[in-house]
């Protein structure tokens, strides 16, 4: 009997630390603050490629200036949640409310703060590429931003595009769909 019972222990301690482990990364997930980016424009001639998009934040209060320079690691953002008003960069770390950092995760393609991924399932993907390139709407990425900087994409949206004209020097960088 005595046996059974520590083969039971054996295997019952393991399962309960994995458990804990991922209760603990699953609450820190959903923790943070949620805000809506606008992304940049759709290159139509970039066919749908796979189940990730590829896209560019357009940081408002960025514009001119894109954030993919090695030193725009930290971002400071303004604004009532999920609104953001613009984006600074910080004078010093107490100066920000709510900070995004470069690098914070595997979400993070090269790009800096300058862009990231989501993966879409391949019925949204249709969609999503004919509303992307559809000229009278913005693309928005919802983010959640937690407390250490690290930015998670949870969905794309769409609102009604600003009116203004539009110049060949405006035109932001494309949006790619890729396979991972």
């Amino acid at each position: 009997m005595n046996r059974r019972l520590a083969i039971a222990a054996a295997l019952a301690v393991p399962l309960a630390g994995l458990g804990a482990s991922w209760a603990g990364t699953h609450v820190a997930a959903q923790r943070g603050t949620v805000w809506e980016v606008p992304i940049a424009g759709y290159d139509p001639r970039d066919l749908l490629r796979g189940h990730y998009v590829i896209y560019t934040y357009d940081w408002p209060g960025l514009e001119g200036r894109r954030a993919n320079r090695a030193l725009d690691e930290v971002l400071c953002i303004e604004g009532e949640a999920p609104r953001i008003a613009r984006v600074s960069r910080p004078g010093a770390a107490s100066d920000c409310a709510s900070a995004v950092r470069a690098g914070s995760g595997w979400n993070d393609p090269a790009g800096g703060l300058a862009s990231g991924r989501l993966y879409v399932s391949q019925d949204r993907a249709a969609e999503l590429e004919r509303r992307l390139a559809d000229p009278a709407l913005q693309g928005v990425v919802t983010i959640r931003v937690r407390e250490d900087g690290h930015i998670t994409p949870l969905d794309i949206g769409f609102r009604p595009r600003a009116p203004g004209p539009v110049s060949r020097q405006s035109v932001p960088p494309p949006v790619r769909i890729e396979a991972p």
